[in-house]
């Protein structure tokens, strides 16, 4: 049997610093073999910001970084909206402490797939990592950049990987923030994933919790939350978001060679006094999970929760950047609001 746990995003703020915090000695994780996250910000070494609105609470300084106990996670995503904040080069300098620590990382790279490969205990697993469309993705001028959600040439990979591999796992970084009922497309794609052969799809990006589900012999994670991250620092923040973006799970999975014979999520909430999530007994929010579980095929639920929560967040956010720089903010809204993202308002 082997036993891995997942976490979502990990987030190094800059007030871990500034309080000389190391959230990875901080923190427990359950016993497992094998420890995945998300590497949410990228912590550049002396590199310019490469979009005009980075904050710089987003990062410590690269020192900093070095000296943390990264060595808790055996293996970090660097697929996510964030690995471009300082070019290529600033997600390259993170991939150099990860090298130096003997950390595997995955999801970035010259084009799909950059793939976790391992085997624990002669089981063999791959695991795809992705991030959604947006300004990160590879371009003529960034040829390096995380792999890109292509449904097609995911499920490619997905069939091709299985015929070697014991075990695919599918760890994307998608669905919408703060709202805790999964993109319906989303719910789509993850069974179909599931059908082609991976064997779990584990996803994160959102924030908040959102359900989980066994289907077609597979299990699907919509997300995860956010692991190590201070919410109050976010550009948007706000306490009506609610206190439910302050809950993220740590999902252990336990694997024969041929399947998960059981699964366990360990339910994490953020303190804000330390900065550090503590794991708490899942009975507190039991109510809440049941309820984000059955919110997983209610299509309307998802886009009255775009309209109470992610709204809100993105007229504070638009403010926020307004200020710093009037005209890179209208243009910048003008270039990446889609017809897709007003049809997520109206549904």
């Amino acid at each position: 049997m082997v036993s891995i746990n997942f976490v979502g995003d990990i987030a190094l703020f800059k007030i871990f610093e500034e309080k000389g915090i190391d959230p990875f000695k901080e923190v427990n994780l359950p016993q497992s073999d094998y420890n995945i996250g998300n590497f949410e910000f990228t912590i550049p070494n002396n590199r310019e910001k490469h979009f005009f609105d980075v904050s710089g609470n987003y990062r410590t300084s690269y020192n900093f970084l070095k000296e943390l106990q990264l060595n808790k996670f055996d293996a970090f995503s660097l697929a996510n909206n964030h690995c471009m904040d300082y070019g290529a080069a600033g997600c390259k300098d993170v991939m150099s402490v990860l090298n130096q620590k003997k950390i595997d990382h995955f999801g970035f790279g010259k084009k799909n797939f950059n793939l976790l490969t391992i085997t624990i205990k002669g089981v063999s697993f791959a695991v795809i990592a992705f991030v959604k469309q947006g300004r990160w993705n590879r371009n003529q001028d960034q040829k390096v950049g995380p792999d890109s959600y292509q449904v097609n040439e995911i499920i490619d990979e997905i069939e091709r990987l299985k015929q070697t591999h014991n075990h695919v796992i599918v760890f994307p970084h998608w669905g919408t923030e703060l709202v805790d009922v999964p993109d319906p497309k989303d719910v789509t794609n993850a069974r179909a994933f599931i059908d082609c052969g991976a064997t779990a799809v584990i996803g994160h990006h959102p924030h908040i919790i959102q359900g989980i589900e066994n289907y077609n012999n597979g299990l699907i994670a919509y997300s995860l939350g956010s692991f190590v991250y201070v919410p109050e620092k976010e550009v948007g923040y706000s306490i009506l978001q609610g206190e439910s973006r302050n809950y993220s799970i740590c999902l252990n999975l336990k694997f024969n060679s041929k399947s998960i014979i059981e699964f366990e999520s360990f339910i994490y909430k953020y303190c804000k006094n330390s900065h550090i999530p503590k794991e708490i007994d899942k009975t507190e929010v039991e109510e809440y999970l049941n309820k984000i579980n059955k919110n997983i095929n209610q299509v309307g639920s998802y886009s009255k929760r775009v309209r109470e929560q992610l709204l809100i967040r993105e007229v504070k956010s638009f403010v926020h950047r307004f200020k710093d720089s009037p005209i890179k903010t209208i243009i910048h809204y003008f270039k990446y609001i889609k017809f897709s993202h007003i049809k997520k308002l109206i549904k």
